[in-house]
């Protein structure tokens, strides 16, 4: 839980966050490294749901993709229409698209679906309707495992020392077989499920942190730990 609403968490997250970079220099760091597996032909038609401030979408972009987005902080929407001016970023919701059936070759969507507060089966409905028969799939969730769970703790025990009141949604854990089985009722037919890790619970330690304090290059280059960090965390947190 958090104490704020879900929409003013998302417009300040993009509004402190800065700009993300034009591209990734290092393809083996999430979510990059997922998306290249669906994107392998520039002239399918792509989309990136939730695309935020475009770390995904630019990196495509400016790479010659046929790619647009579609994210509903307007103030996320507004900077990347300032960024980049040529291409097509839609301000909008992902449980009512405003595209038409069938219209995408490829669907990318990193840390979306948890993240919504409600609806999560009408969201995934509308995403598999404007996904081709035949089109490709890279969706991430946030897992339930040990340690989402502790990261959930960690902001109930951050709630109550910070005395803030009035707990409001923060996210959702998935299951891998009950969103696999979501997933198939709405034309997406799960082929391979990778546990990947975008932000480490540890990295809220600022001593086992790695690497820029940048937020931009950050979010383009990986938020890295100390070795000693990365080896706990590859034998115990799953």
């Amino acid at each position: 839980m958090r104490y704020e609403d879900n929409q003013k968490h998302w417009d300040r997250r993009w509004t402190e966050a800065g700009q993300d970079a034009d591209g990734f220099s290092d393809l083996s760091i999430y979510p990059i490294k997922y998306a290249e597996l669906v994107m392998d032909n520039p002239s399918h038609r792509s989309v990136d749901l939730g695309a935020g401030l475009g770390r995904v979408l630019k990196h495509y972009y400016h790479s010659g993709y046929n790619i647009v987005g579609l994210e509903r902080s307007q103030i996320a929407v507004q900077q990347l229409q300032s960024e980049i001016p040529g291409s097509q970023i839609f301000a909008g919701d992902v449980r009512k698209l405003p595209f038409e059936d069938d219209q995408f070759d490829v669907i990318s969507a990193f840390g979306l679906y948890h993240n919504l507060e409600d609806d999560q089966d009408q969201a995934l409905a509308e995403t598999g309707r404007i996904l081709k028969r035949g089109g490709r799939f890279c969706i991430s969730v946030h897992p339930d495992n040990f340690e989402m769970r502790v990261n959930e703790w960690y902001w109930r025990w951050k709630q109550r020392r910070d005395r803030k009141s009035g707990l409001k949604f923060h996210k959702w854990l998935v299951g891998k077989r009950e969103f696999s089985q979501t997933l198939s009722r709405y034309r997406m037919h799960t082929q391979k499920v990778y546990f990947a890790r975008n932000v480490s619970l540890l990295y809220r330690i600022p001593w086992l942190c790695s690497g820029s304090a940048n937020e931009t290059e950050r979010r383009t280059r990986g938020y890295r730990l100390t070795s000693l960090a990365e080896l706990w965390t590859g034998r115990s947190l799953h």
